[in-house]
């Protein structure tokens, strides 16, 4: 099968790495809120497990990103030479449309798409922690 040849301003499904970077950083703003229901009993030792799994999570995807960075694929259509991946600023980056799995979209409403879900969890669980902070444990 040969590799897509995208027109000019038609980018790959390859988000800007600012993207992963809210991405982790939202699910670390989850982690964090989540121990605002920190109290006695089993619940430490379940946040701790939790934690663990985040950050462990979030490490093996950024070594295997760091690998991929790199050691580039040709038949993969990994870029080469000195780009290395990097698509400038993320102002350009949202500007031209990404091809997805679903079809074109333009880079600001894949970015919307994919943080809202995990941004609206982390906020979500932050309230619920303020709620139970000054309410008090129940």
């Amino acid at each position: 099968m040969s590799d897509p040849v995208y027109p000019p301003g038609i980018q790959s499904g390859v988000f800007h790495p600012g993207v992963y970077a809210a991405i982790v950083g939202l699910g670390a703003l989850f982690v964090v809120a989540a121990w605002g229901f920190a109290g006695a009993g089993i619940t430490d030792a379940l946040l701790v497990v939790v934690s663990f799994f985040f950050f462990v999570s979030a490490g093996l995807v950024t070594l295997l990103w760091l690998t991929r960075r790199r050691h580039p694929r040709d038949d993969l259509g990994d870029p080469t030479g000195d780009d290395k991946g990097h698509s400038g600023s993320f102002g350009d980056w949202v500007c031209h449309d990404v091809d997805t799995s679903t079809g074109r979209v333009r880079g600001s409403i894949a970015t919307i798409e994919t943080l809202l879900p995990i941004a609206a969890v982390a906020v979500g669980m932050v309230a619920f922690a303020v709620v139970v902070h000054f309410a008090g444990h129940a």
